[in-house]
């Protein structure tokens, strides 16, 4: 299929680093053979102003001949997306949502906009396929282009990404009680015991920088445990399902991981991945499993086998193409599904 993806590219404004969302949205596609093409909303916005960028996308949708189109959404919108509910109704563009643990009420009323609108949340999905018709379940997986489980595990209990303040409390108390380690934005704070202050992640010297994707996944390549927290939202209040929870599969690392609702619909606690239910409760476990390298090595190969076997991109793609009904290409039929 011919296929566009309207995602961001520049990881944190970075011109060097890429978006995770990015390469979701185009090296699993490409290696299942389809046609990628992409358009940075972003970017133009930022070159081009909101309202040229509008213009230019819709001209690219209408004139491109694409199958079925993706749009990265964020809940604050670089271009006008109502622009795009004429064009939904003879091209399939399908809404992807990143976030709606606790942005669904804005990326709702977006829903109109699009041919199709993905969550990757059971219970919203449950709750609102009623009311919008054209609300579809799907879930984040893991790419594979970073896989190196077999390299040696000179780190023994990591976080890597974005400590933010929700965040930076948690990873302080397991630093101190079981020797974590954080690697990416805020993370120097913790290593230095430093509480998080609002406004610091913007002082990059004291806090330290964000690592890109790369990195982070060569931080799971190399840790023997992964400290894997599962709450989302602007204050960390909501349990959810990460996409880190995925993205780190084949590592080789053991997840140890908030035992979040849903989670064993993906993996089995205490068999391919280990929970926990208060911080101690992490100290502890982390503290025995380092101790126990075969049980250690046991989690982690079934977590690796079980992401091998079932939650790959290339998997949710095939079975999302055949929710919409893509795979057999009858366009007409796809848009009349949507439509009700």
């Amino acid at each position: 299929m011919r296929i566009l993806s309207i995602v961001r590219k520049r990881y944190y404004g970075s011109s060097r680093a890429i978006e995770p969302m990015y390469l979701y949205f185009t090296q699993p596609l490409r290696e299942m053979g389809h046609d990628v093409t992409t358009f940075d909303h972003y970017e133009n916005n930022r070159t081009l102003g909101r309202e040229a960028s509008t213009r230019a996308l819709a001209q690219k949708i209408s004139e491109g001949g694409f199958d079925v189109v993706f749009y990265q959404t964020s809940g604050r919108e670089p271009i006008e997306t109502a622009a795009l509910s004429d064009l939904s109704r003879r091209v399939c563009i399908v809404a992807w949502n990143s976030d709606d643990d606790w942005q669904w009420e804005t990326t709702r009323k977006l829903a109109s906009h699009f041919t199709f609108m993905v969550t990757t949340y059971r219970q919203i999905y449950a709750e609102n396929r009623q009311k919008y018709s054209n609300l579809v379940l799907s879930q984040w997986g893991c790419l594979g282009m970073f896989d190196e489980w077999h390299r040696p595990k000179d780190i023994d209990f990591s976080f890597a990404g974005a400590v933010y303040g929700s965040r930076s409390g948690p990873c302080r108390f397991l630093k101190r009680h079981a020797g974590l380690m954080c690697f990416g934005r805020g993370a120097r704070l913790v290593n230095l015991g430093l509480p998080y202050v609002r406004g610091v992640l913007k002082v990059s010297w004291l806090s330290g920088p964000a690592i890109d994707f790369s990195q982070i996944n060569e931080v799971w390549n190399r840790s023997r445990i992964s400290y894997t927290p599962m709450r989302g939202g602007p204050n960390g209040q909501v349990l959810s399902i990460k996409s880190r929870t995925f993205d780190m599969g084949l590592s080789g690392t053991l997840m140890l991981c908030e035992a979040s609702p849903g989670l064993d619909e993906y993996y089995e606690a205490g068999r391919e991945c280990i929970t926990f239910e208060s911080l101690e409760d992490c100290a502890e476990k982390a503290k025995w499993y380092l101790a126990h390298e075969s049980e250690r090595q046991r989690v982690a190969h079934q977590y690796r086998q079980r992401t091998l076997m079932e939650h790959l991109w290339t998997h949710r793609f095939r079975k999302l193409f055949l929710d919409l009904g893509l795979c057999a290409r009858k366009k007409t039929a796809v848009l009349a599904k949507a439509r009700g």
